[in-house]
């Protein structure tokens, strides 16, 4: 394994604590309505959910049109496919067709909300309450397809918690459906044999017995002339010397077609003269013409490279969708066909609004009804290994815009497991990240903030050796997270072993409890710290009283740019904390030994800034304010005089135990002081098993802020015209005392951070505290 090589993992069940019974009033003043499924299943649900104060929505098969817009609900029970229903292609059609259309009605409402914890969606799906793990003969592996919408749905509504329920066919779901709505943060949770657990990912490499190819075996990928399937076509063709058959939709042009040979500059002159003589044909049938001409010319060109190479690489038209195309492939491919990859996909990114609904179940029926097309056609042929390609989308949800292809990546590896536990070969569903330059995602650099790509020759490293063994089931590739809504960060368990994992639970601390978001614009959180466990509100004293370091309310101050960066794709280069202002006397400890802050942020453009204003509030008092600022100024050089005053002197009043040190720790420089400190650990801060670690150095900072000039008075503020902040290892402070310089750095002298004008000033000469009524 290398450095680049994304995290393997498979997915396990982990138990749950049991929930008690919902209060009477749990659902006082929500409204639900209850889709798909069976009558008697939503009746269950409402009747459940009446009990514990909901109104229920009616909107069952025989009612053709949407209720009015008065009972739009904050619920959505979504029953899917019911266990029983024949499983095969086409069978979810119509469900998922009621589906879109009742998230449409809902649109303009849940688009605008920003309040936390009301809205819901809840999709219920009947694979024996294991997720399809276990083997259930009962079990309906269609609801899949909800599974991976509703781990989406954050992307359209950012406040939605979404619900994957998973339960056994028989029984009422009413009640249990009920106590999940009420209790449960995480996305998925099943109940088999009257137990409660989630689905947790665990790291694992590559396990199984070795699958035998060779130059008498025949490989199938279905969808597999372009981008990430044709590099692994590519590779075992190469590696094994199969004979390998790659599939498109369209037969290719005749080899003599003129755009089909052309030169790069022949082929974009002949593009420009398709938009120039359109006449009055629409500019997106012209896009589309140009797009076919280009998935030709690739695919002819990755023909060409295998031909190069020697290797036996051939092409099929397949639509993968057609159950008679399929079928007439597998017979003509014969019994020395030995391995499948169904890889064929689509990818048509737009929000609901923007889609039609024949385009979203097109998105889904070419990985679902392709997959089962191909069981059908394989019947009781013996297959080494049969590979379904999903993507992390289905997993963990995808991007905005892609609720069809989430569905249909999730329904796939739930396919699978389906069919793996009914086969006597192995099944695999490998759920990919973004492969870096190729593969079906249409904005790579829109993917690149959410989780990084992974490079072309790490991939068909790890696809390799999956198809060479035979271990089953849903195997993940995880590479490093990028941007994460606030909904994922609780809803998505973490890998025990993965490298990113401290940065996620660092992030959920950062967060807190949000009470309302909107991207981009608005964050409302709650933070409660006990002494407890935080263990850095022993360390600090506010004259004699224990309170939060300046340091950790900095940290919560800086942490919004998080999720409140700018809508746009290129950011601002810089990021900095300005106008920084914080009470330390409003941070002291309450008397059940707690600090209860509540976070006020917003954000928007100024200028050619992005700014978030943030404030924080302890006790209906403003204890701290600051501006998060993404800019492309990256600010004047800040120099230093050394001043004829002596080493700085702590602040009285304001005191930091671990950073307390004698006037001799700090030595005299040509640009002022400098001194050693001592990093803090975060088990230092915090007697937690998994301790967040604090993105900026907290104890080189209470030094900064214990040492800044200043005369404050009683109850001072300590103030920061600007900081910025970089990635390294604090080593020593330097300060400028008279001028309120203060430089963070590593051991070699790099910069870790800058304060800029950090200086303790009387509260009335700042911004005075005010109760959070009157702001």
């Amino acid at each position: 394994m290398t450095p680049e090589d994304p995290l393997r993992h498979v997915l396990e069940l982990a138990g749950l604590p049991g929930l008690p019974e919902p209060d009477a009033a749990a659902l006082a003043g929500r409204r639900l309505l209850a889709v798909n499924g069976t009558p008697g299943a939503r009746e269950s649900v409402r009747s459940a959910a009446a009990r514990h104060g909901a109104v229920a929505t009616a909107w069952d098969d025989d009612r053709e049109s949407a209720p009015g817009d008065d009972e739009i609900p904050d619920i959505i029970v979504d029953l899917g496919v019911p266990a029983g229903v024949p499983v095969r292609p086409g069978a979810w059609r119509a469900p998922m067709s009621r589906t879109v259309e009742v998230l449409r009605w809902v649109y303009p409402v849940w688009a605008r909300e920003t309040r936390a914890g009301r809205l819901q969606y809840v999709a219920v799906t009947a694979m024996g309450g294991s997720m399809g793990l276990l083997p259930d003969p009962a079990a309906q592996p269609l609801g899949g397809l909800w599974a991976g919408l509703a781990k989406t749905l954050p992307r359209e509504f950012p406040v939605c918690r979404p619900l994957v329920l998973d339960l056994p066919a028989d029984g009422d779901p009413g009640a249990v459906v009920v106590a999940e709505i009420v209790a449960s943060r995480l996305f998925e949770v099943g109940r088999p044999d009257g137990r409660r657990v989630t689905l947790m990912p665990r790291e694992c490499p590559v396990g199984g017995g070795p699958v035998p190819l060779g130059s008498g075996d025949v490989l199938l990928f279905t969808g597999g002339a372009r981008g990430i399937g044709f590099e692994i076509a590519l590779e075992m063709a190469a590696s094994y010397g199969c004979e390998v058959v790659v599939t498109g939709r369209s037969p290719l042009p005749a080899p003599d077609t003129v755009w089909l040979t052309a030169s790069a500059e022949e082929q974009a002159a002949m593009e420009r003269d398709l938009y120039t003589r359109r006449g009055d044909a629409p500019v997106v049938q012209v896009r589309r013409r140009i797009a076919t001409m280009r998935q030709a010319r690739e695919i002819r060109q990755n023909l060409d490279r295998a031909r190069r190479r020697g290797l036996s690489v051939g092409y099929r038209t397949c639509d993968v969708t057609s159950a008679r195309d399929v079928a007439d492939l597998v017979r003509d491919l014969g019994p020395r066909l030995s391995a499948v990859v169904h890889n064929a996909g689509i990818d048509q990114p737009k929000r609901l609004p923007s889609k039609s609904t024949a385009e979203f179940l097109e998105v889904i029926a070419v990985k679902a009804d392709g997959f089962l097309n191909l069981l059908t056609a394989l019947g009781d042929h013996r297959l080494k290994v049969l590979c379904a390609v999903g993507s992390q989308t289905g997993r963990y949800g995808g991007m905005p815009g892609q609720l069809d292809y989430a569905a249909a990546n999730d329904g796939l590896a739930r396919l699978a497991y389906w069919a793996g536990h009914r086969l006597g070969y192995p099944v695999k569903t490998l759920a990919w990240p973004t492969w870096e330059g190729v593969g079906l995602i249409t904005n790579l650099k829109a993917a690149t903030r959410y989780m990084r790509p992974i490079t072309v020759a790490a991939g068909t490293r790890a696809w390799r050796a999956e198809l060479t063994h035979d271990d089953r089931g849903e195997i993940g590739y995880m590479a490093e997270i990028g941007e994460v809504a606030p909904v994922y960060l609780h809803g998505i368990p973490l890998p025990p072993h993965w490298a990113g994992r401290d940065r996620m639970l660092t992030r959920r601390f950062l967060l807190g409890d949000v009470t309302e978001f909107a991207p981009g614009r608005l964050l409302e959180s709650r933070h409660r710290l006990h002494a407890d466990w935080a263990t850095c509100l022993h360390d600090v004293s506010v004259d004699g009283a224990p309170a939060m370091p300046v340091s950790l309310a900095l940290e919560l101050l800086y942490a919004v740019r998080l999720w409140l960066g700018p809508p746009a794709e290129e950011p601002p280069a810089y990021t900095r904390l300005r106008d920084v202002a914080i009470r330390p006397a409003a941070l002291r400890l309450a008397a059940d030994d707690t600090v209860t802050l509540v976070r006020h942020a917003r954000a928007e453009w100024r200028g050619t800034d992005w700014v978030a204003d943030v404030e924080l509030w302890h006790s209906g008092i403003r204890a701290a304010t600051g501006s998060v600022v993404l800019t492309d100024d990256p600010g004047p050089a800040r120099g230093g005089e050394p001043g004829e005053d002596g080493p700085p002197a702590p602040r009285a009043g304001y005191r930091w135990a671990p950073t307390a040190a004698d006037p001799a720790d700090w030595s005299r420089t040509v640009d002022g002081w400098a001194r050693p400190v001592i990093p803090a650990s975060p088990l230092d801060l915090f007697t937690l098993h998994e301790p967040p670690t604090p993105d900026l150095p907290v104890s080189h900072l209470e030094a900064a802020v214990q040492h800044a000039p200043g005369a404050g008075g009683a109850d001072p503020v300590w103030t920061l015209a600007e900081g910025r902040f970089t990635t390294g290892t604090a080593a020593r402070l330097r300060t400028v005392p008279h001028r309120g310089l203060a430089l963070i750095t590593d051991d070699r002298g790099r910069t870790v951070a800058e304060l800029i004008g950090s200086r303790w000033r009387p509260a009335e000469d700042h911004r005075s505290p005010i109760s959070e009524e009157e702001s």
